[in-house]
């Protein structure tokens, strides 16, 4: 009996036992932000090793004994969660994001993902969903106030326009100070190619249309993260190509789990920001006297609208008929003002849509995606669209081997306005007619002909032709752009063992630009009409080898290590045919022409390097590391062609040390960084070349040669170096990182100082040597600035968060040497106005002339021959602006209530020069606001005095003999008039200075208000839609500046270092806009 009681109990305790061994605990994890399933989510059972991972709805289950209390769930980037089991067979969990853990990791140089708290230099990133939330589609626009340190500066707010990018300044005085652009650890191109007649030499950027850069190609919608290397020391390992910091993407990838497919559809549309100021108060003509339509005259110097009015006897200028004083006996209907302007533009469009699939299992993921943006300019009958599409794969071959491999085609084409020093140029056009002169002649759609053409078949403009009217430009004078681009990435990695590894990648990087452009006969910019075909070949494959090997040195150091080898080769080939002379009216083809001009321009570039990047690190506390590369390059000369550039860098986390961890600081780091990085010389630099030989006639493009046969080359007027070397950028950096209460609050504080020296320049030869000038490594640049990051989340609950961010930042440039007997370096400009490097000022500034002053800040009042007016030094030019801003900041906010989200960003650039071109030819032509004055009385401020013979500032006395220095303080008031306008009051006079202008601007940038609606559609996780966002956006939508004219944020010259001129440019856009995000 009792063996039986026995044998009893311990059955009983044995199946009761395995009875509560077999208890299996199921449930569901998703996000509290989309409340989408997230699948890999380690689920352990507490003070146990029983555990599993939830599959790809975010399911799981697990057996359980009935002792465990709790569930732990974990997975990277979400705050981990411990629940309570109880006596629940269903436990479901919701994970919050954890911003400390997603900020901890990013994409540094060569790819390599870095520990931020590892970092000894700065690095800022910004996720690819913020570069989404106002369908920008365009990657660097996308970028301006997001980052500290960053300028961005748009071109126009055409669709496809270009836009220019620097970090901490310019570092070069001649070349590009443009960073590096990476897409997956390989280099991409993101230049600005110009087209136009190769003869005109650098004019080509001040005229035309507007290209884009290529780094617009790439789609906002395909990027995963953007880290920005701002300093030599963050992207040394790249060698010469680092100078300038670096831009690295990273783009989005396939997850294990089951098929997701992402739609994104939205429109906005978009409206001129910002006009110039014209006057509607005075027709066309000059000395008050009405000038017929008929007249050549371009001056709206005729008498006030009160005292005219129409004759009422219709013809092709005017259905209303001649403009007429009111004394006439023929006027009869009273006269309206155009407003050609604003009757101009129209409310451009965008259209864009994407899809993308992405999946794979434990093997093998995937993600392919197209896309396309398809725009309507506010510019009539000008558009842009994009086609993008993409893959990337992974793909684990062995335990060893992995493969990931990544492919983009972009197809652009476009239809771009005219813009410029431009006698077809559209902003030229609209702005010199005078209110008198309706462009439209009442025409309600852009492509009537009775807008532009006589019934004769001659164009209809206000000057007969001399200024192309904008509907004839729209209709005649098409520049078309077609681009075909492919980029690959293939990235094998083999993990060797015991702590080696190696890692081979391959880029490819190649398209075909091809531009045409066709000017009409009786064209402005061309009478005779003109056609070029410009074909831009580009390619560039990149190779890397890198060897890597990791060790665990003891218990408190560990090390990293990674040498590798680097070739690079690109090619850039340019086919410029250009026809001139047109023999038929509307016939556009090359065969047209009567001349015939072509250039073909190939630029070969091959480069190798080997480098390394040693780190150490201690205790997860101090971090070192030290870089090096050995670069060769084709564009300097045998055996002098090897150079070398290290860095080093080191952070020390004291929130590591015993003695604080735990209290309210969560992370404190202090960096420092030192780095030697270079730039090597264009090509063609080395050696003197002849040159196809071209005589221009200062009408046409002339004679080129070959022509009939004959052949003709001359030597270039550069002389060839053969000793040049790499221009050498030397950086230094401090900063600090806190975060406060659980990283709540945070800082980020960095000062640099760079100094750029054997830079490229052009020094004058003398004559005798058959030359003009020859290169030589003599310049020397400084930059030296702050960058400060502010983050914080002042509010946070299981309802409403607020989170927000400041970036602040200031460079200050100083050009310390040009090259012996060189004291100015032209970088692009006008004849009284250009953009140049001076020493000791600051990089790129505005050059020309100015007042005459007294030496203590005085202007001097003319007592001589203009008396009363400000005298203009016309003897020696000087710096009279800095397109240099004293500092940008951007000011972001997200407010988010249950599913709402509400995003702003504030950007605000500080000082920064303009010179305003627009508004001095304006002032002369009579149709700028600038002349509203006319015949006032002004007393200009200022001392009397004026230069004798000798170039002395002198006075005249009360007797009438000249004394030295200045006068009196000037109380003599003179007449605003059109003689005033027309010399230096306006800007076909000599006063450049006159029409420089504060570019400050604050602008709300970006503001986004969105509903997620991703609860109500996945309760159950059954819904066919897992998700949907439905949003509402607006860009730069309100400005504030005390510029006048377009928006300030501009650039005639696109996409370069010649930065700070406004004549007649492409205005600004605001745009509104509504977006649907769909999960399935």
């Amino acid at each position: 009996m009792k063996k039986l009681i026995q044998s009893l109990f311990i059955l009983v305790f044995v199946v009761g036992t395995a009875m509560a061994q077999d208890r299996t605990i199921t449930g569901t994890v998703t996000g509290k932000d989309d409340g989408l399933p997230i699948p890999g989510v380690s689920v352990k059972v507490v003070g146990t090793t029983i555990g599993t991972s939830t599959d790809a709805d975010g399911k799981y289950a697990v057996k359980i004994a009935s002792g465990s209390a709790s569930l732990e769930f974990s997975s990277l980037g979400y705050v981990r969660q411990v629940l309570p089991v109880g006596s629940l067979s269903v436990v479901n969990a919701i994970l919050a994001t954890d911003a400390k853990l997603l900020g901890e990791v990013v994409v540094t140089a060569l790819g390599i993902k870095r520990e931020v708290r590892a970092l000894g230099y700065s690095a800022q990133s910004v996720k690819g969903d913020d570069l989404t939330k106002t369908d920008q589609g365009d990657v660097l626009k996308s970028l301006s106030g997001k980052i500290a340190g960053v300028q961005v500066t748009s071109s126009s707010g055409t669709p496809g326009s270009s836009s220019y990018i620097q970090l901490r300044g310019a570092n070069s005085l001649t070349g590009n100070n443009q960073p590096l652009f990476v897409i997956d650890g390989s280099p991409i191109d993101n230049s600005q190619n110009y087209s136009g007649d190769p003869s005109d030499e650098k004019n080509n950027l001040l005229q035309g249309a507007s290209n884009s850069n290529r780094g617009a190609d790439i789609d906002p919608n395909d990027i995963e993260s953007i880290t920005v290397l701002k300093g030599p020391a963050a992207a040394a390992i790249y060698g010469i190509d680092a100078a300038n910091g670096a831009i690295v993407i990273t783009t989005k990838r396939g997850k294990a789990g089951k098929i997701q497919v992402d739609f994104n559809t939205g429109v906005s549309f978009d409206a001129v920001n910002r006009y110039p100021g014209l006057q509607d108060q005075w027709v066309k003509g000059s000395g008050g006297v009405i000038a017929p339509f008929s007249s050549t005259n371009r001056y709206s110097w005729g008498p006030h609208v009160r005292d005219v009015s129409w004759d009422g006897n219709a013809n092709e200028y005017d259905v209303h008929g001649n403009v007429v004083l009111n004394t006439d006996p023929t006027a009869k209907t009273p006269f309206v003002p155009y407003d050609n302007l604003r009757n101009f533009f129209r409310t451009g469009s965008t259209f864009s849509n994407s899809v993308a699939v992405s999946g794979g299992n434990e093997t093998a993921t995937y993600r392919a995606s197209i896309s396309n943006a398809y725009s309507n300019s506010i510019v009539p009958l000008q558009n842009f669209q994009r086609t993008t599409v993409s893959f990337a794969g992974d793909l684990k071959i062995s335990e060893k081997l992995k493969l990931a491999t990544s492919m983009t085609y972009i197809t652009s084409d476009g239809n771009m306005p005219q813009q410029g020093s431009n006698l077809s140029g559209i902003m030229l056009g609209l702005t010199r007619t005078p209110i008198s002169f309706d462009n439209s002649n009442g025409a309600t759609k852009a492509d009537d002909p009775k807008a532009f053409l006589f019934s004769d078949g001659l164009q209809r403009s206000y000057r007969n032709g001399i200024y192309d009217n904008p509907y004839w430009t729209i209709n005649n004078n098409p520049y078309k752009t077609l681009l075909n681009r492919l980029m690959g990435n293939l990235q094998l990695d083999y993990n060797i063992g015991n702590g080696f590894s190696a890692t081979y990648r391959g880029g490819l990087d190649t398209y075909n630009d091809n531009r045409h452009q066709y000017y009409e006969i009786q064209s402005g910019a061309f009478s005779g009409g003109r056609i070029f075909d410009d074909r831009f070949t580009y390619r560039s494959i990149n190779s890397d080898l890198i060897f890597s090997y990791t060790k665990e040195l003891s218990d408190n150091w560990r090390f990293d290590g990674k040498v590798g080898g680097n070739l690079y080769n690109r090619k850039l080939d340019e086919l410029y045919v250009q026809g001139d002379g047109l023999v038929a009216p509307g016939f556009d083809n090359i065969y047209n022409a009567s001349t015939l001009k072509s250039a073909n321009f190939v630029t070969p570039y091959r480069k190798g390097g080997i480098y390394y990047d040693l780190n150490f690190s201690y205790k997860n506390m101090l971090f070192i590391e030290t870089t090096g590369r050995n670069d060769w390059t084709s564009t300097l000369p045998k055996g002098k062609n090897s150079f070398f550039y290290p860095s080093a860098n080191v952070s020390f986390v004291f929130s590591e040390l015993e003695s604080i961890k735990g209290g309210a600081l969560s992370l404190g780091k202090f960096r420092a960084s030192i780095a030697q990085v270079g730039k090597d010389p264009g090509p063609f630099l080395l050696n003197s070349y002849y040159v196809p030989t071209t005589f221009p006639d200062g009408y046409t493009s002339g004679i080129s040669f070959p022509s009939n046969g004959i052949g003709s080359f001359g030597l270039d007027n550069v002389l060839g170096n053969p000793d040049l070397k790499p221009e050498k950028t030397i950086a230094y950096e401090l900063g600090a990182q806190l975060q406060f209460f659980n990283n709540r609050l945070g800082m980020d504080l960095t000062v640099y100082y760079s100094k750029g020296e054997d830079l490229i320049v052009q020094a004058p030869v003398p004559g005798s040597s058959g030359y003009q000038f020859v290169t030589l490594n003599s310049g020397s640049i400084r930059n030296r600035g702050l960058e400060l990051q502010l983050t914080g989340t002042p509010i946070k609950n299981t309802e409403f968060e607020w989170s927000s961010f400041l970036n602040f930042s200031m460079n200050r440039s100083k050009v310390l040497e040009l090259a012996p007997g060189v004291n100015q370096i032209t970088l692009n400009g006008f004849t009284g106005t250009v953009i140049a490097q001076l020493p000791g000022m600051q990089a790129g500034v505005i050059y020309g002339y100015g007042y005459s002053d007294d030496g203590n800040g005085n202007i001097i009042i003319d007592d001589r021959d203009n008396v009363g007016y400000p005298l203009t030094n016309t003897n020696v030019q000087k710096q009279i602006g800095n397109p240099n801003p004293k500092f940008l900041m951007g000011f972001g906010n997200t407010f988010t209530y249950k599913g709402v989200s509400l995003y702003t960003l504030i950007d605000w650039k500080f000082k920064g020069d303009l010179w305003n071109g627009t508004r001095g030819s304006l002032a002369a032509i009579g149709t700028s606001d600038l002349t509203n004055n006319r015949g006032t009385m002004k007393q200009f401020p200022g001392v009397f005095g004026h230069m004798n013979e000798n170039g002395d500032l002198v006075h005249f006395d009360g007797a009438g003999n000249e004394v030295a220095g200045a006068g009196g303080i000037n109380s003599m008031s003179v007449p605003l008039d059109e003689a005033w306008y027309l010399g230096d009051g306006g800007g076909f006079g000599n006063l450049n200075e006159a029409f420089i202008e504060d570019a400050s601007f604050i602008k709300l940038r970006e503001v986004a208000l969105s509903y997620n609606f991703s609860k109500l559609f996945n309760k159950d996780g059954k819904q066919f839609v897992k998700g949907l966002t439905a949003g509402v956006f607006a860009r730069n939508i309100i400005i504030w500046t005390p510029y006048h004219g377009i928006d300030p944020e501009t650039s005639l010259t696109g996409a370069t270092s010649s930065q700070g001129m406004d004549y007649f440019n492409n205005p600004g856009t605001a745009s509104y806009g509504l977006n649907l995000k769909f999960k399935f």
